[in-house]
């Protein structure tokens, strides 16, 4: 059975488990995100902003438990990785985080600058903290989007770095297996 903390060679199953649904369900936002900025206006267009933003707020409540469960956790050894290694892996996270973090933050901003309403998980009316503001709102809309731009770029030099690991360095280091779930614990 898998460990659920981290070891020495895993970041354990919760976190695993945090990490691919949460890969899995931004692959998803930034496809539909990408598209939306690109529709014309429509009841389809309509329908998919309103799964957007339930999934926009799924996933940064699964962000905020994950940080949570990243500060109670251990971590795996890695200081057999190269320093600029450490030092690169530690900013991609970092900018990561911040952006998973501050995109639904925008994304609710500029949805109540519009002049609707954020719902936590598509149940809960999130208070709102911006009013709205109709000539703002095209200004919000191309930010969010520069934003997932960013995130794009961002996520892929975390793949890439993670790719690199596993296929050019055959995971010398075991940063691969510490993120699979077919690695050793």
């Amino acid at each position: 059975m898998k460990n659920l903390k981290a070891t020495q060679n895993s970041w354990g199953l919760l976190a695993k488990i945090f990490h691919w649904l949460l890969a899995i369900l931004l692959i998803w936002q930034i496809f539909t995100g990408f598209n939306l900025h690109n529709m014309e206006f429509s009841p389809a267009k309509i329908g998919f902003i309103g799964i957007h933003k339930v999934i926009g707020t799924i996933i940064f409540t699964i962000v905020v438990l994950r940080l949570i469960w990243k500060f109670i956790n251990s971590k795996p050894d890695s200081s057999e990785l190269p320093k600029f290694h450490r030092y690169a892996s530690n900013t991609i996270y970092a900018l990561l985080y911040a952006l998973v973090v501050w995109i639904p933050i925008q994304g609710s901003m500029m949805t109540q600058t519009g002049g609707f309403d954020v719902k936590l998980l598509g149940l809960i009316t999130v208070p709102e903290f911006i009013e709205t503001n109709t000539v703002m709102y095209p200004t919000f809309v191309q930010f969010h989007y520069q934003s997932m731009i960013a995130l794009v770029v961002i996520f892929e030099i975390h793949l890439s770095a993670g790719l690199y690991h596993r296929f050019m360095k055959s995971d010398k280091y075991g940063v691969w297996n510490r993120m699979s779930f077919w690695g050793k614990d």
